[in-house]
């Protein structure tokens, strides 16, 4: 990595923030991302510049950069495009490492926006300094309880998913995705326009970082698609990169031109390079947020071999279908195999893959029968379907008043032992190397182990389909790696 992309640490662990554009106005932007990064506990220094206040949310204000006394890894710009060549200037002067350009107002309004976007990237080159936008809604890095950026009090934990999008509304709701899982974010940026930085080039830097275990990424333009793909290609040797293209028709091209200022580029191109780049493609925000959270403490599937486990019959025919129509293998189970489930299943059970459990409410022989498949050397994977009734709110109440059993404590027990009994599976799946797709409709939110903490404990799915998808997207991405090795 380069130096100029080794000063992206001042955009994501700067020792002092200046604020270009600060206000105490509730309706603007210049209020809104400094008390997200007040609030979000970030313990450097916060210099808010505003000409016309000598304080901003009980910080001493500045008059401009040039006039505050200590050094500046990171300015902020949320001042009006008119006003940010001076703006920059005085960062210059200044020695300010890294610029964040929330604002907009450049190459997406055409070429008079086009000239000044130029212009600030050639003085900020000149100077050595980085710059991430214009056009964008921001940055953040929870382990250093970053979060100069415009959802409103949205402080995601730390975790091990890293995140580029050209669209900040994209942005959350990919994050969305691994916040809704327990899961958390490495870094993530909001690259805007791109002038300075392109997506490529963060996922080279993501790719050194320790703490990130996997890359997702939207786009809307590749304006250099041989420059995407050698980057990609150095990447995908280290790490997974999901992917998300937008302007895939001619109104996305379109509309990506107006938000983004992002140039068309052939869809069949674009797909081609990234399956030679091993980058994974997905078709829609919820695909390409899950499919990054499966690959997230969980080891790859050396192949394409499934071994189902069921808690339905009907399950299994879902899962089947769905494997085999996206290119996986329901394994045949060998004689061997089928005997030593056979032993522990009831007397009507039917021999097969997947393995279907028949209605039963034992969970004890669960682990049993995941590790006989595991160490049968015929899976590669192993998917557990368990799909729990809905308990509605006043379904319970109503039971209380009826004549039968109210049961639902017992059952909400029986949740609170599944998800403890995920965590026991979890590491049978790491001691095995094995990798276990667990796919439930059981409310996991009730999880008080502690594991959301770490921002980095396996996706449990909530549907047959998302499974499927995940071991199909990381098989593949194995046997990219595997080929390039």
């Amino acid at each position: 990595m380069d130096q100029r992309l080794k000063n992206l640490d001042y955009v994501f662990g700067p020792r002092s923030v200046a604020f270009i554009g600060a206000t105490e106005s509730m309706r603007k932007w210049g209020f809104l991302i400094l008390n997200n990064l007040l609030t979000g506990g970030y313990e450097g220094e916060v210099y808010p510049v505003n000409p016309n206040r000598e304080t901003i949310l009980g910080l001493r204000a500045y008059p401009s950069v040039r006039e505050i006394p200590g050094e500046i890894d990171l300015a902020v710009f949320t001042v009006p495009a008119r006003q940010v060549l001076d703006a920059l200037s005085g960062c210059i002067e200044k020695g300010v490492k890294a610029g964040l350009v929330i604002t907009a107002g450049f190459k997406e309004l055409g070429e008079d926006g086009a000239r000044v976007e130029a212009e600030m990237v050639r003085m900020a080159r000149d100077a050595g300094m980085i710059l991430v936008g214009p056009n964008c809604q921001g940055v953040c890095c929870p382990k250093n309880r970053l979060y100069p950026w415009m959802p409103i009090l949205f402080h995601p934990s730390p975790g091990k998913i890293g995140y580029v999008a050209q669209s900040g509304n994209i942005l959350n709701m990919l994050i969305g995705h691994a916040v809704k899982a327990g899961l958390g974010v490495s870094k993530a940026v909001s690259s805007g326009n791109e002038a300075d930085v392109a997506s490529e080039e963060y996922y080279a830097y993501l790719a050194e970082d320790p703490d990130t275990e996997v890359i997702v990424s939207y786009v809307e333009g590749i304006p250099d698609g041989r420059r995407f793909l050698e980057y990609a290609r150095e990447v995908t040797a280290r790490k997974p990169v999901v992917l998300l293209k937008g302007g895939r028709t001619g109104k996305g091209v379109e509309a990506a031109r107006s938000h983004t200022g992002a140039m068309a580029v052939s869809g069949r191109l674009f797909e081609a390079a990234c399956r030679q780049a091993g980058v994974i493609l997905t078709h829609s925000i919820e695909e390409a947020g899950v499919t990054a959270a499966a690959f997230v403490n969980r080891p790859l599937p050396r192949g394409k071999r499934v071994g189902i486990i069921t808690g339905g019959g009907g399950l299994g025919v879902i899962a089947s279908d769905f494997c085999t129509e996206i290119g996986l293998e329901v394994a045949a189970l060998s004689e061997r195999t089928l005997g030593e489930l056979e032993r522990l299943l009831p007397d009507w059970w039917v021999p097969g893959n997947p393995v279907d459990l028949v209605a039963g409410l034992d969970f004890t022989i669960l682990k049993p029968v995941i590790e006989i498949l595991m160490k049968s050397g015929e899976v590669d994977a192993v998917m557990f379907l368990w799909i729990g009734a809905p308990r509605r709110a006043e379904e319970i109440e109503a039971a209380k008043r009826g004549r039968g059993m109210d049961i639902s404590a017992i059952w909400k027990i029986m949740d609170q032992h599944f998800v403890e009994f995920h965590r026991e599976l979890s590491s049978l799946m790491h001691e095995l190397q094995v990798p276990l797709y667990v796919a439930t409709s059981i409310d996991l939110s009730t999880d008080s182990g502690g594991s959301r903490d770490d921002g980095c404990r396996p996706l449990v799915f909530s549907d047959v389909e998302s499974a499927c998808r995940a071991v199909s997207a990381m098989a593949e991405y194995h046997a990219y790696r595997a080929a390039r090795s």
